[in-house]
C-alpha cells in the first residue's frame, strides 16, 4: 500500500527526517548535560582540594594525581568505607547529593528546551502536512459546490500524483459526465418542446378545415356538396394520419431511440425497393428513370430505414420534376465509402433555399408545391446520418437537383 501511496511516502519521509534530527539533538542535549555535571564535579573537587590543602599542604601531589589521573580500586574502597559511616552510598537521594542537586535546574531547563523544540517541530510538520491535505479537500469541495451551482471553477493541482490526485481526476470525470447528462436532458427537453410545437402547428390547418367542413355538414346542402365535403374530410384525415406517422418516425430518429441494424446492404436492391412507391406517379408524368452502377456495390446499414430515406428523396424528385422529365440514379462503392447520386431534371432549388432544405418543415419561398409539409428531406437526413452517412444537394434554378448520399466505411467493416 505504501509503495503506491504518494501521500504516505511523503509523510514517512518527513518524519524520518525529524527522527534523525531528534537523535542528533538528543546527543547534543546529552553532551550539554554531561558538561553541566562535569563543571559541578570540577567545582566540587576544587573545594575538596582546597579544604584538605589548608591543613595538609604536603598532600597536594597525591590528591592532584588522584583527581587528574583517576581513582584506584584501593582508594575507592577506602573512601567507600569512610563515607558509608555517613550514609553516603548508592542509596543516597538526589536531594542529598550536592553535585546532582545543584545541577538539577540547569539539566531540567535544557531538557525542557529540547522537548519544546522537538514538539514544536512535530506540530509544525503535522500542521504543514494536514494543511496541504485540507487545502486539497477544500479545493475539491469548492469545485463540487460551484459545479452544482453552474459556476465555472478551476480546480488547483489537477494533475498531482497520489490518491488525492486520482480522486481529483475521477471527480473531474464525474462532473463532466454529469454536465453532459444535464446538457443532454436540456437538449431532449428542447427537442420535445420543439416536436410538440411543430406537431401542433402542422395539425392546426387541417384541424381547422375539418371543423369548418364538419360544421357545414349540418346545413341543408345538396347531396353532391356533402359528398364533396366528405371527400375533403377524408383527404384531410389522410394527410393528418401521414403527418403524425412521419412526425413520430422523425422524432424517434432524432431522439436516437432506434437501434439501426448493421447488415450488408446491396445498393441495387435498396434502390429497387425505394423506387417502388414512386413508379406509378413517374408513369403518370411520363418521367424517364435511369439506374446505373456496380451491381455488387454495398454498404453496412439498415435496409428498411435506408429505404425510408430514399423513398422521401425520390418522392421529392418526382414531385418537382415536370412531365416528360427524367430521374437518374447512379451508385458506386470505393475503399472509403459508398455513394448514391439521385438527379432530376426538375425546377431546381433557389440558391437562398439550398442551405435550408434539410431543415424540418422548411418550405422554399418559391416552391410550386403549396401542400408540401417539408418533413421528408429532414427525415432522410436524420436516417442517413444515423448510419454513419452524409447527404448534401447541388442545384440550380430550372436546371434540376442532384442529391449525393454517402455511407462511410468503418475500419471494422
Amino acid at each position: 500500500m505504501i509503495k503506491h501511496n504518494i501521500e504516505m511516502r511523503s509523510f514517512i519521509r518527513y518524519y524520518i527526517s525529524i527522527f534523525f534530527i531528534f537523535i542528533f539533538v538528543s546527543l547534543g542535549v546529552s553532551y550539554i548535560n554531561l558538561n553541566i555535571i562535569k563543571d559541578k564535579v570540577v567545582e566540587n573537587n576544587q573545594a575538596i582540594l582546597g579544604q584538605i590543602l589548608v591543613n595538609r599542604p604536603e598532600l597536594e601531589g597525591e590528591i592532584v594525581d588522584i583527581i587528574t589521573r583517576g581513582n584506584s580500586k584501593e582508594n575507592i574502597d577506602k573512601g567507600k568505607e569512610i563515607l558509608d559511616k555517613y550514609n553516603y552510598d548508592e542509596n543516597i537521594t538526589l536531594r542529598n547529593e550536592p553535585i546532582i542537586y545543584s545541577s538539577k535546574i540547569e539539566i531540567i531547563n535544557v531538557n525542557l528546551v529540547f522537548l519544546v523544540c522537538i514538539s514544536t517541530a512535530f506540530i509544525i510538520l503535522s500542521l504543514f502536512y494536514f494543511k496541504k491535505i485540507y487545502n486539497d479537500i477544500k479545493d475539491m469541495t469548492d469545485y463540487v459546490y460551484n459545479s452544482s451551482e453552474g459556476i465555472n471553477f478551476e480546480m488547483k493541482n489537477r494533475n498531482q500524483e497520489g490518491q488525492i490526485g486520482v480522486l481529483k481526476t475521477e471527480l473531474l470525470k464525474m462532473t463532466n459526465i454529469l454536465k453532459e447528462k444535464v446538457e443532454l436532458l436540456n437538449k431532449e427537453k428542447i427537442f420535445l418542446n420543439d416536436i410538440i410545437s411543430d406537431i401542433s402547428h402542422q395539425l392546426k390547418t387541417p384541424m381547422t378545415s375539418l371543423i369548418i367542413l364538419n360544421d357545414l355538414m349540418y346545413d341543408d346542402l345538396p347531396k353532391e356538396t356533402k359528398i364533396e365535403f366528405l371527400d375533403k374530410i377524408k383527404s384531410q384525415l389522410s394527410r393528418m394520419e401521414w403527418l403524425i406517422k412521419s412526425m413520430l418516425k422523425l422524432s424517434k430518429v432524432e431522439a436516437k431511440v432506434i437501434n439501426f441494424e448493421n447488415k450488408k446492404i446491396n445498393i441495387k436492391e435498396l434502390i429497387n425497393k425505394s423506387i417502388s412507391p414512386s413508379l406509378i406517379p413517374m408513369e403518370l408524368k411520363n418521367i424517364d428513370l435511369s439506374i446505373n452502377g456496380d451491381e455488387k456495390a454495398s454498404y453496412i446499414g439498415d435496409i428498411n430505414w435506408s429505404s425510408e430515406a430514399l423513398v422521401n428523396i425520390i418522392k421529392n424528385c418526382v414531385e418537382h420534376t415536370n412531365e416528360n422529365g427524367s430521374i437518374t440514379i447512379n451508385y458506386e462503392e470505393n475503399p472509403l465509402y459508398s455513394e448514391i447520386i439521385i438527379k432530376d431534371s426538375g425546377e431546381g432549388i433557389d440558391k437562398k433555399d439550398l442551405p435550408h432544405i434539410f431543415k424540418r418543415f422548411y418550405k422554399g419561398k418559391n416552391s410550386s408545391k403549396s401542400d408540401s409539409v417539408g418533413i421528408g428531406l429532414a427525415m432522410a437526413k436524420s436516417i442517413i446520418e444515423s448510419q454513419n452517412g452524409d447527404i448534401y444537394a447541388k442545384s440550380e434554378k430550372n436546371k434540376g437537383t442532384e442529391f449525393h448520399i454517402i455511407f462511410h466505411k468503418n475500419y471494422s467493416d
